[in-house]
């Protein structure tokens, strides 16, 4: 029994001296974790185990030093505030050591199977002056970067489909108290990073889906969506939304077409390219500039069924090509209206020339409107009205049948004149038309062939004042008959004066009379003509109406 029982105080003092070691132990860490952290502890997310209030509070200042804020702004731009920049410090006031109080050392057994977070109340310190100061100096705040908001517009011009709005833009243009409040609340909590988010900037104050602006929008485009395009030669009117809405009377957000204002559109565009009533200036047959006035030829506008038809196309939206309504048109637009295919008629010479590509294709004596009668052919630009076979011409006091029919100014026209025997010369001074060019019937025959309807005639020079008619003989020189014919005095005089030019230059030697008895012979011829002359009056006209049928 003596050795059972010194066995069992053997095992009772080793057991004391055991449990006497682990109570050391465990009130030994017990001890040590009233000075530091315990395990798997964290203070302010920064593991603490083993640490103490000051390794913990030299921790945090050391990374209140590393401190730095990262701001996101719109646009992608991004500044930094460092603790340096706005004096940023902490303010301890012993709250690591209440923080390493809170936890039980004599439990610490218990950290090794749970997480434990202890979040300080950490009191951040800096000065609010320096921070606002340093924040009007972010990349946020600087004016390359800061653009106002813009309200939802209809822009000035239309689009391929009329007008239309343009969203708002809500800009970049930071409100710098609510920036200031943003960045404090984050500072004061050490947030590593903060978005400036929308509520932080000025925003527009209309939006695309404003009912007025809608409204506006669809007013406009009741009329505003066409798209009409005019051409003039080279150039291009186009009317489309931007132009009509200027015709537009405009009260808050209804529109009316004005029709004024169309009207003083046709009235514009006909000032600028109509060209009726213009003088021209051509390129002779001699090759000299010849500029002829008057007459009906270019382009002339119809303005109020222009405007009136205009009006309907932008009412019903049309996108088209459009050319003008026209009382009468042109070849082509500019200062060469006729183009390269035309009909020049001199007057003057009594001889016309037909043009095509420039080039003269054909020409001919004619006779034109008797002078001594008042009849005088009209001078001007005027353009081919159209081109009749076999008509019948007719007039006060007579009808013609012709062939040939060209009219190209009311009833005056070219047209051959089969009555006739002679063209060209001075036969329309006192044995003309009524006002109309007589042709050759095999020129007529030929022109008829090569003009077209709405090419241009320019018909230029000849007399206009009536003129004294000579009666003058003259001798076949085949025959030796005589003949008395009736002639202008111009003419008489041109041949006279021909015959002295040509006298004058015969050579010496072909002479047979001496010149004292050539001029005596001249003057009594003269003298002769004189004697025989007759005044314009009735007796040319019954020769003329004897002699050639009116046309």
């Amino acid at each position: 029994m003596s050795n059972k029982r010194k066995a069992g105080n053997i095992a009772g003092i080793i057991l004391a001296i055991t449990f006497g070691i682990l109570a050391f132990v465990y009130i030994g860490f017990a001890v040590y974790f009233m000075g530091h952290f315990s395990c798997n502890t964290y203070v302010n997310d920064i593991p603490a185990y083993k640490l103490t209030a000051k390794d913990i509070e030299k921790e945090v200042t050391d990374g209140i030093k590393r401190y730095s804020l990262v701001i996101n702004s719109r646009g992608g731009i991004t500044d930094t505030i460092t603790s340096d920049d706005i004096s940023l410090s902490l303010r301890i006031d012993g709250q690591f050591d209440r923080a390493l109080k809170s936890q039980n050392p004599f439990l610490w057994p218990s950290y090794f199977f749970k997480e434990t977070r202890l979040t300080t109340d950490n009191i951040v310190v800096y000065s609010k002056q320096t921070l606002e100061e340093k924040i009007e100096t972010l990349n946020l705040f600087a004016p390359e970067n800061v653009r106002e908001p813009v309200d939802a517009y209809i822009p000035d011009e239309s689009g391929e489909d009329g007008f239309y709005i343009v969203p708002e833009d809500q800009g970049q243009s930071p409100i710098k108290d609510m920036v200031v409040e943003k960045i404090t609340a984050a500072l004061d909590v050490l947030e590593p990073e903060v978005t400036i988010d929308d509520e932080c900037y000025n925003v527009p104050t209309i939006f695309q889906d404003n009912e007025e602006l809608i409204a506006y929008r669809d007013s406009l485009n009741n009329y505003c969506k066409a798209i009409i395009t005019y051409t003039f030669g080279d150039e291009k009117l186009v009317v489309d939304g931007t132009k009509i809405k200027e015709w537009c009377d405009i009260d808050g957000t209804s529109v009316t077409l004005n029709p004024e204002k169309v009207r003083e559109f046709v009235n514009s565009m006909a000032r600028q390219y109509d060209s009726f009533g213009k003088n021209r200036t051509i390129i002779s047959h001699t090759g000299e500039e010849v500029t002829i006035t008057g007459g009906d030829y270019g382009w002339w506008m119809d303005r109020a069924t222009e405007t009136s038809e205009l009006i309907e196309a932008v009412k019903n939206g049309e996108k088209t090509d459009r050319t003008p309504v026209y009382f009468g048109t042109a070849a082509a637009y500019g200062e060469n209206d006729w183009g390269n295919s035309y009909v020049e008629i001199d007057l003057t010479a009594q001889h016309l020339w037909v043009y095509k590509d420039g080039v003269a294709v054909i020409d001919s004596d004619f006779v034109s409107g008797c002078v001594n009668k008042g009849r005088t052919t009209p001078t001007g630009s005027y353009a081919i009205t159209y081109k009749q076979r076999d008509a019948t011409l007719v007039g006060e006091n007579y009808a013609s049948d012709v062939k040939y029919w060209m009219p190209f100014n009311g009833n005056v026209g070219m047209h051959d004149a089969s009555w006739r025997s002679e063209f060209g010369k001075w036969y329309y001074i006192i044995n003309g038309s009524h006002g109309c060019i007589n042709l050759p019937t095999s020129k007529a025959a030929e022109i008829y062939e090569v003009v077209e309807k709405g090419e241009a005639v320019f018909v230029y020079g000849g007399k206009t004042e009536p003129e004294e008619v000579v009666t003058r003989e003259v001798t076949n020189p085949e025959t030796g008959e005589v003949t008395t014919i009736k002639m202008p005095i111009s003419a008489v005089r041109e041949e006279e004066a021909a015959a002295a030019q040509e006298e004058t230059t015969q050579p010496q030697e072909e002479v047979t009379q001496p010149q004292e008895e050539n001029t005596g012979v001249q003057g009594e011829n003269v003298e002769t003509q004189e004697a025989t002359s007759e005044t314009t009056g009735e007796n040319a006209e019954v020769q003329e109406q004897s002699t050639v049928p009116e046309g």
